[in-house]
């Protein structure tokens, strides 16, 4: 009886384990899961208007901003310590339509490598350059 009442058990647990591990792993309401990077970017897409006046704030002379969505990359900040200081998605860009200009923005995450941005911490990386001879220089 014993061994029965225990086999009982142990086949409990392992069912309601898997049921439970499955869950995490898929998504129990049929939808299309995205990667980290994809809902990241696609937040950024969702943004695109307010990015793109927060470059033409930087200079009077910026009428268009183009984003190079492949550039996209999450990087750890260092700050001295082992642990870094956290994470910072980075995105390049170019103004006006000009193959020989280039910015850098970025935006902290919270929390680990796979969180959303916020867009109200984004943050100038790289000034608004122009590719002069074979020299950047700062766009005025």
């Amino acid at each position: 009886m014993k061994k029965r009442t225990l086999l009982w058990l142990v086949l409990a647990l392992v069912i309601f384990g898997g049921g439970a591990w499955m869950a995490q792993e898929t998504n129990l309401f049929g939808g299309i899961t995205l990667s980290p990077r994809a809902k990241q970017l696609a937040y950024l897409k969702e943004h695109e208007e307010e990015m793109a006046n927060f470059i033409k704030a930087r200079n009077p002379k910026v009428e268009s901003v183009q984003f190079d969505w492949e550039s996209m990359k999450v990087e750890n900040i260092g700050n001295g310590t082992p642990q870094g200081g956290g994470y910072i998605i980075t995105l390049d860009g170019k103004i006006n339509n000009n193959e020989d200009t280039e910015f850098t923005i970025g935006f902290p995450i919270e929390y680990n490598s796979n969180g959303i941005p916020n867009i109200k911490k984004i943050s100038e990386m790289q000034p608004i350059r122009v590719l002069k001879g074979n020299v950047w220089e700062i766009y005025d």
